[in-house]
């Protein structure tokens, strides 16, 4: 058998294979003993008739037609021994050349090819924010309005600071309302806390001083980076009947810390939260700097991906959305048939974030190899004895059970990744990470958060964005003074 190999783009390979005659004719013979089992020959008992007669009986072109199947993947599956060739998925058969000899071309999938640049000369500074005593005072505010009662008015009275009202709110851009709702349905019910950068100043000042029962007609220019692009940078205005209002009443400060249920006083709550801030602040910024480097390393790798991969990738992603709607009672064709897109589709869709994870995967695994991150016996042993130890007496047994059989290749790849984590943060900002040991999360790991995007530390600014509301205020009746 002669085979002659080229190799293509997006790690495939072509196999060029040619039988010899003898290889080939001995197909024929096994095709031509399944004709004579399958078909009765005048002359001959069942499966008695010769090659010869099947031949002449049916033509050389049938038994070819019948034996290519089975020569084609025996011949392939020496052939991939002979090239030592490890394809990563099916092969897809592109032409049979000829039958005299019988040569065809098939193509197989190979693993990835990855080549990571000088990724140890990256550099990302490390700029945690710092935490003003304005971001700890708004801390400290919205910790107590957790706790905030409200509490029907003795006696009418216009509105003021600090009020919750209940209102009809409708939007408007070019006299075109933005609340969409059925024909003849009632507009919804909002609440409005009259706190100020809680709303739109313009909103918060026309409501300030009103009467239940009184409309307001607000105009508000909005900014030109506005999260809702309907508005972005045009002029809006608000319809508002105050429907009702309630008092907002804070608890006293001294107070705050036994709502909070920590012990302590309360300058040592405040102490704590800016101890809270400062270390999020710091999470964020490692997470930039895990980001950053990241960016930087895809700049400087050179892959070579087969599509099945990536395929592969998009089915799992699929997958898990359809694992996390079957929390909700969900099945996934229910899913899919919600968005009216097949399971093709629905694939399509992620091709492009599913090459982004393979590429971001495959690189750093590069990564992990080039700095040759490992991971002891022993190592594992106390991550499983630490977790173990996070569950009740009953459910240890069958949690050790679990950590020692199928998800003992989870803690492992947990651990390299938190170590790879810290070597990152170690070689682009020259830091340690602040928490150097991180317990491992069944539902994720440190690589996966490697992929995700950073979050956000910082609260949107309120006084920028459309009229906070609350379709659930807490009333005298949940909470008590």
């Amino acid at each position: 058998m002669k085979v002659t190999t080229e190799k293509l783009p997006k790690s495939r390979m072509s196999l060029q294979i040619e039988l010899d005659a003898a290889r080939f004719e001995r197909g024929l013979d096994q095709a031509a003993r399944r004709f004579s089992q399958k078909y009765q020959i005048h002359g001959f008992r069942r499966g008695k008739a010769p090659r010869v007669i099947i031949e002449r009986t049916f033509g050389r072109e049938a038994l070819i037609q019948d034996a290519q199947n089975d020569l084609i993947s025996k011949a392939f599956q020496d052939a991939i021994i002979q090239e030592e060739i490890e394809p990563i998925g099916p092969a897809e058969l592109d032409v049979i050349t000829s039958v005299d000899p019988f040569v065809f071309t098939i193509t197989v999938p190979l693993p990835p090819t990855v080549k990571v640049g000088d990724y140890q000369t990256i550099q990302v500074p490390f700029e945690p924010d710092e935490i003003t005593d304005e971001q700890l005072e708004g801390m400290m505010e919205a910790m107590r309005d957790r706790h905030v009662v409200l509490k029907e008015l003795d006696e009418p009275r216009p509105t003021q600071e600090g009020d919750s009202l209940k209102v009809h709110l409708e939007t408007f851009v070019n006299g075109e309302t933005l609340d969409e709702r059925e024909e003849g349905e009632e507009r919804p019910e909002h609440t409005l806390d009259l706190v100020k950068g809680r709303l739109l100043d313009e909103l918060y000042t026309a409501l300030i001083g009103v009467n239940v029962g009184d409309n307001v007609d607000v105009v508000s220019q909005m900014a030109e980076d506005h999260e809702d692009e309907r508005v972005r940078g045009k002029e809006v205005t608000f319809k508002v009947e105050v429907l009702g209002m309630q008092e907002r009443v804070l608890p006293p400060w001294e107070e705050l810390p036994q709502l909070q249920e920590f012990e302590g006083t309360l300058e040592e709550l405040r102490t704590k939260t800016r101890n809270d801030l400062e270390t999020t602040a710091r999470h964020v910024a490692e997470r930039k700097v895990l980001d950053t480097f990241i960016d930087h390393v895809l700049e400087i790798t050179e892959f070579d991906i087969p599509d099945v991969m990536i395929e592969n990738m998009a089915d799992d992603m699929l997958k898990d959305q359809g694992r996390e709607f079957a929390r909700y009672g969900i099945t996934l064709e229910q899913m899919l048939q919600f968005r009216g897109e097949t399971r093709e589709q629905a694939i399509a869709a992620l091709l492009p974030e599913a090459e982004k994870r393979t590429r971001v995967t495959l690189a750093l695994a590069e990564v992990v190899e080039r700095e040759e991150l490992n991971v002891a016996e022993e190592e594992i042993e106390a991550e499983i004895i630490r977790a173990v130890a996070d569950y009740s007496e009953e459910q240890r047994a069958q949690v050790m059970h679990a950590f020692q059989g199928e998800m003992r290749g989870m803690i492992f790849n947990a651990l390299i990744d938190r170590k790879l984590r810290e070597r990152v943060l170690k070689l682009a900002a020259g830091i340690e990470p602040s928490v150097a040991e991180e317990p491992v999360d069944e539902a994720g790991s440190a690589v996966e958060a490697l992929e995700g995007e950073a979050q956000d530390a910082e609260a949107t600014s309120v006084s920028e964005t459309a009229p906070v509301t609350r379709d659930e205020p807490v009333t005298s009746e949940e909470r008590t003074l």
